[in-house]
């Protein structure tokens, strides 16, 4: 799935794909966000699986040709989320991509299905990569990814919003600061926008480490 473009894939293939897909769901335990209790107001912390949340949309961290990971068996968040929602994905970017004619700037958004997943919508997103220090121009990068994702999140009427740690892992983004950076986004996004149909935020995380960071972040942040 990594290296096949969406070209000319039959129906068949969708039929058979989403066939293989549904039936390793089978085996895992999808989890509702309904069933998570918040850690501060309307602001939730998970840790685990991205693709086993059950809710409007998931928020995937993206390279800017926006289409997913070419890397086989790679293990990050792009190719996990491609790989269980289905080639559709690739397909859908794929137009959308082709239409704009260009790379997807850092701090902006675009939306397709989830097809497979058990979440509705994806919002795929470019986040900064830290080459050497964290410039201001990261930050502000990183803090439109949230901003970006909430305002097309809204657009479309949707109640819950599922964020993955953007940036923090192949791109270099350190955790503690990035939590800053996208828990005051959300706060900012909330104070500006009183009647957003938004209700319920999740960050998600992969491990304690970083489940701790956010924690703490939040907790010490009113």
């Amino acid at each position: 799935m990594n290296i096949t473009m969406p070209d000319n894939l039959s129906d068949d293939f969708f039929k058979l794909q989403d066939e293989i897909i549904k039936h390793e769901y089978c085996t895992k335990k999808i989890i509702d966000i309904q069933s998570l209790r918040p850690l501060k107001n309307n602001i939730y912390l998970y840790l685990g699986d991205i693709t086993l949340l059950k809710a409007d949309v998931i928020v995937n961290a993206c390279n800017s040709e926006l289409l997913g990971c070419f890397h086989p068996l790679h293990r990050c968040i792009d190719n996990a989320i491609h790989s269980y929602a289905g080639l559709q994905v690739r397909r859908d970017l794929k137009i959308i991509m082709d239409k704009q004619g260009y790379n997807e700037p850092n701090g902006t958004a675009k939306i397709t299905r989830g097809y497979n997943l058990p979440s509705k919508y994806i919002l795929h997103t470019v986040g900064p990569i830290i080459n050497d220090k964290v410039t201001d121009q990261n930050k502000e990068d990183l803090r439109n990814c949230y901003l970006s994702c909430l305002a097309l999140a809204d657009s479309y009427k949707l109640s819950n919003i599922v964020f993955c740690s953007i940036s923090t892992g192949l791109y270099g983004y350190p955790i503690k600061d990035a939590s800053k950076v996208a828990y005051n986004a959300v706060l900012d996004y909330l104070d500006k926008n009183p009647n957003t149909n938004i209700n319920k935020i999740i960050f998600n995380v992969f491990s304690g480490g970083d489940y701790d960071v956010y924690k703490r972040t939040i907790s010490k942040n009113d």
